[in-house]
């Protein structure tokens, strides 16, 4: 009875401290942020095992600013950016250096991997080659250049512009 005790121990002594030890360095914690620019609202979403306690977006620059506080070594992160926010050839500098993390874009976001080293404070700007709003801004002045050549076309009846008519009469 008494071997059957100290077997009963020792596997509990085993098996125990594995099942509620520390927190893995890959668990991750998702912190959504909105960025509001040119009167849209664009969400980055950031799935890592460090907090990020404020982020910055620059339209002028294209930059998107993160401020890491991590209290582990092996930092790991995966950032989902939308493509309407910043897009292109990115540039990662971590702390005033350039990194090269994975990315992978598909037609709405460009999704991040990312992986550094260090406890304590991180800079993290992320500078895009296109900020898409941009486009937005000229795009009601296309619309209006175009209608007004199309009306101007009809009305002094160019060659090739027949005058269209949804009747079939």
């Amino acid at each position: 009875m008494l071997h059957l005790l100290f077997l009963s121990l020792v596997l509990l002594l085993v098996i125990v401290p594995p099942a509620f030890g520390l927190i893995s360095e890959r668990t991750g914690f998702k912190q959504d942020f909105t960025i509001e620019t040119s009167g849209y609202d664009f969400t980055v979403e950031i799935t890592s095992n460090f907090n990020v306690g404020d982020i910055e977006f620059s339209s002028d620059d294209k930059r998107l600013t993160l401020f890491i506080n991590s209290g582990i070594e092996n930092n790991l992160a995966e950032i989902q950016i939308p493509i309407n926010l910043i897009n292109g050839n990115f540039t990662f500098i971590l702390n005033e250096q350039e990194i090269f993390p994975i990315v992978k874009i598909n037609k709405k976001i460009s999704f991040i991997t990312l992986e550094f080293e260090g406890t304590g404070t991180h800079k993290l700007d992320i500078i895009g080659t296109t900020y898409l709003p941009e486009f937005s801004e000229i795009a009601s002045l296309i619309l209006f250049t175009s209608l007004f050549v199309l009306i101007f076309a009809q009305k002094i009846k160019l060659p090739g512009f027949k005058n269209y008519s949804f009747n079939k009469d």
